[in-house]
Parts: C-alpha cells; sequence; structure tokens
C-alpha cells in the first residue's frame, strides 16, 4: 500500500479510556483504578485530541471507532455523546460506521447503556473471560457468571 492509498483510504479511532473498578491481574493494559475521576477534564482532552488529529486526516472517510481501555463503561455517557458529536463533526463517515465501546459485567446499567446507545454506540465488546465462577475468582474479575448472563441480556436488549 502506497502513502497515497493510506491518505485515501478509510480509517478508524481508537480512544483509550485508562480507568476501572480493579486492576485485573492478567491485565497489561494501561489500566489504573481512580478514586475519582474529572470527566469534564477528561472530556475536554479527548476533544482537543480529535481536533488535533482531524487536522492531520482532512478528508479521510472515518470507518470505526473503538472505546478501549481500562472500562469505558466507566465513561460519562455525556463525554460518549460529545466524542461522537465531535468525531461526526471532524470527519466524513462511512455509512455503515461500528462504534464500539469496551465493557465489563460490574459496569452494565441499562440506563447507561440507552444513553450510550442514543450517543451512537452500536456495538459493545463484553469482557466476560469466563462463565464458571472459580474461574472468575482466579482471574480476580468482580463479577459472577450470574452477573455476566445479565449483563448480556441488557446489552443484547440495547444494541440488537
Amino acid at each position: 500500500m502506497t502513502e497515497a492509498d493510506w491518505q485515501a483510504g478509510g480509517f478508524g479511532l481508537y480512544l483509550h479510556w485508562p480507568f476501572c473498578a480493579a486492576k485485573c491481574p492478567y491485565c497489561d493494559f494501561n489500566s489504573h483504578v481512580a478514586a475519582s475521576i474529572d470527566h469534564n477534564r477528561w472530556r475536554r482532552a479527548y476533544l482537543s485530541e480529535l481536533r488535533r488529529g482531524a487536522a492531520l486526516t482532512p478528508g479521510r472517510v472515518l470507518r470505526s471507532v473503538f472505546f478501549g481501555g481500562g472500562t469505558p463503561s466507566l465513561m460519562a455517557p455525556e463525554t460518549v455523546a460529545a466524542v461522537i458529536d465531535e468525531i461526526r463533526r471532524l470527519w466524513p463517515v462511512a455509512n455503515d460506521l461500528e462504534i464500539t465501546l469496551e465493557a465489563n459485567p460490574t459496569s452494565v446499567e441499562a440506563g447507561r447503556f440507552r444513553a450510550y446507545h442514543d450517543a451512537g454506540v452500536n456495538r459493545i465488546s463484553m469482557g466476560i473471560q469466563s462463565l464458571d465462577d472459580s474461574a472468575l475468582r482466579r482471574l480476580g474479575r468482580l463479577h459472577t457468571a450470574a452477573d455476566a448472563r445479565l449483563a448480556f441480556d441488557v446489552a443484547r436488549g440495547t444494541f440488537p
């Protein structure tokens, strides 16, 4: 692929939310447990970085957005909405734009998921890891198999 091909083609955005309710012992990602998070400050930082990125990629078609982490389902829905609105303002987007948000079963709330959906999220990546309670304990996960099933049902009902 040539530089010209890359410039003309579509691209995807990855937005990292580095906060979690607990640090899983197997996780090598940049993630941290924080007693409090300044969501307004993070929102401003995301919007600033998006504008910088848009200046470097004029005219490129955005094909996917991935909110990863950490546990992005701990983000304020207003932050997710502001980021998606800004993305749509800054770039042309594909008709089938995929917007994914990672979630853990312990952070799934129906109202929060509806707000993510209303903001434009159309795919959830759920970190269930196992449906065996003893395996979940060994992995240091905060949820049970029953919690995971309930979270899956909420996600499936919100993101059919």
